[in-house]
């Protein structure tokens, strides 16, 4: 069994190849071309097209239904964001029509339907930790390309210190509780919590960008850490996890996969 428990700690091939696309897609939207941005399409919606059509059989029973169940959540969340943004056009002349509201809805679709499946799977605790690290890794080569590109020979020092203890802070925000939600779940997803709060105070102003991209920008920033706080704070006792037993979503899962053999 604890052999069992431990290879489900390491994501699959699939989802990792999934994942590096979808990063891998962002960064070079961000950084190299606009256009590029269909190689996050092919890790957020490739793998599902391949499973439905039948040619990838990497899931099991449970996995396809969590991933339906998923498919639902992404359906009501990204439709209420997209009926959001249509009335906000109609209503406010501040918001600008740009295609950034586009990318907006389509990453809220991807993002929800990513939380509810891994939850569904992994529970809280391993979900908050994998999400973290993926979502402070992306932040973290962001940041030290923004250092490099922004960086002048001939600036102050003290600026570029600051510049570095801010985007340490940044990433540190995702790393620390991607380590302690194992060891304090609900005290992380408090903390989780307010720092999603202050970073929304802090990086939620519009100043001279379009609402769009702000829009955008805090959706990969907070709702990571806001969906994460959330699952480890609502986290019911794992009393069975404490005396080495299998969590409830394992035995689940291992009882579905045997129904489905």
């Amino acid at each position: 069994m604890a052999s069992r428990i431990s290879v489900r700690t390491i994501p699959p091939l699939t989802g990792l190849i999934a994942g590096g696309l979808v990063v891998c897609g962002i960064l070079l939207w961000m950084f190299v071309s606009r256009s590029l941005l269909f190689v996050a399409g092919l890790g957020a919606f490739g793998p599902g097209l391949l499973r439905e059509l039948g040619w990838l059989r990497d899931h099991d029973e449970f996995q396809r239904q969590a991933a339906h169940r998923a498919g639902y959540h992404a359906y009501l969340i990204g439709g209420f964001a997209a009926i959001l943004v249509l009335s906000g056009l109609e209503w406010s002349a501040e918001l600008d029509e740009s295609a950034e509201w586009i990318r907006f809805v389509l990453l809220l679709l991807w993002m929800s339907w990513m939380f509810s499946a891994l939850l569904s799977y992994w529970g809280a605790q391993r979900t908050a930790s994998l999400v973290l690290m993926t979502f402070g890794s992306f932040w973290a080569v962001f940041v030290l390309a923004t250092l490099i590109g922004e960086s002048n020979p001939d600036g102050e020092f003290s600026e570029a210190i600051l510049g570095i203890l801010a985007g340490s802070a940044l990433v540190a925000a995702f790393f620390v509780p991607a380590w302690t939600a194992h060891r304090w779940p609900r005290i992380t997803g408090i903390i989780l919590l307010l720092v999603s709060a202050g970073f929304a105070v802090v990086f939620g102003r519009k100043g001279a960008l379009q609402w769009s991209t702000v829009a955008l920008t805090n959706t990969l920033l907070l709702v990571p850490l806001m969906v994460s706080g959330i699952a480890l704070v609502r986290m019911k006792p794992a009393h069975d996890d404490e005396a080495g037993e299998p969590t409830h979503t394992e035995e689940d899962h291992e009882g579905h996969s045997l129904h489905g053999r």
